[in-house]
C-alpha cells in the first residue's frame, strides 16, 4: 500500500494537463469558485479507473482505429482548453465562463495521462494470486484520497498567484504559460508510453 501511494502522489502530483487547468481556473477565478471543477476533474478520474478495470485500457492497446479516434479527441479538446487558458482575460474573475463541474468530469476521461496512469498502477500493483476487485478498489480508494489535496494545492497556488500578481499583463503571460505547458505535458505522456508506435505501425507502407 506504501508503494501504491507514494506512487499516487508522484503521478497525480505531477505537472499534468489538468493540474494546469486547475492552476489557470485558480488564478483567474480563485480556488472557492474553481472547487466544483476541481470535484469534477476528481470524478473524471474515478471514471478512468472504472474503465481500465473493465478491460476499456486494453481495448485501446489492441485497436488502432480506437487510438487514433480518442488520440485525435483528446488532441483537439487539450488544445481547445489551451486556447481558452492562454486567452483568458483575468480580470471576468465573475464571467459566467468559468469552467464547473462538468467541465472537470470529462477531462480525464480525455487525457492520455490518467489512462497511462491507471494502467500503469494496474500492471504493477496488481498480484495475479489475490483478489482483483479488492486490489483494484484498494488502488482507486488511494488515488481518490491523495487526489483532493495535492489536486486542490495546484489550484490554490493558483489562487495565490492571483493574491500576489496585480499586474494583468502578468497574469495574461502566466494564463499563456500554463496553456503551454498542458501541451507539453500531453505531449510528454503519449511519448513516455509509446502511444505513437503502435499507430505509425499499423499504416500502410
Amino acid at each position: 500500500m506504501a508503494l501504491v501511494t507514494l506512487f499516487a502522489i508522484s503521478m497525480v502530483g505531477s505537472p499534468g494537463p489538468v493540474n494546469m487547468l486547475l492552476m489557470a481556473s485558480g488564478a483567474n477565478f480563485g480556488y472557492r469558485r474553481s472547487f466544483p471543477f476541481l470535484i469534477g476533474s476528481i470524478s473524471g478520474f474515478l471514471l478512468v479507473c472504472m474503465a481500465t478495470a473493465l478491460g476499456l485500457g486494453t481495448l485501446f492497446t489492441t485497436s488502432p482505429v480506437l487510438q487514433l479516434v480518442f488520440l485525435g479527441a483528446s488532441l483537439f479538446y487539450i488544445l481547445y482548453l489551451a486556447y481558452r487558458v492562454a486567452t483568458a482575460n483575468p480580470t471576468m474573475t465573475e464571467s459566467s465562463d468559468r469552467p464547473g463541474y462538468l467541465a472537470g468530469l470529462i477531462l480525464h476521461p480525455l487525457n492520455p495521462k490518467a489512462w497511462v496512469t491507471v494502467v500503469a498502477a494496474y500492471s504493477q500493483f496488481i498480484s495475479p494470486g489475490e483478489s482483483y476487485t479488492t486490489q483494484v478498489l484498494t488502488i482507486i480508494l488511494i488515488f481518490l484520497v491523495v487526489s483532493l489535496p495535492f489536486n486542490s494545492l495546484w489550484c490554490y497556488g493558483g489562487n495565490l498567484l492571483r493574491r500576489l500578481v496585480t499586474s494583468h499583463q502578468i497574469l495574461r503571460a502566466i494564463n499563456v504559460a500554463l496553456a503551454l505547458l498542458m501541451v507539453v505535458a500531453v505531449g510528454l505522456a503519449l511519448f513516455q508510453a509509446d502511444v505513437l508506435q503502435p499507430l505509425l505501425a499499423s499504416l500502410p507502407a
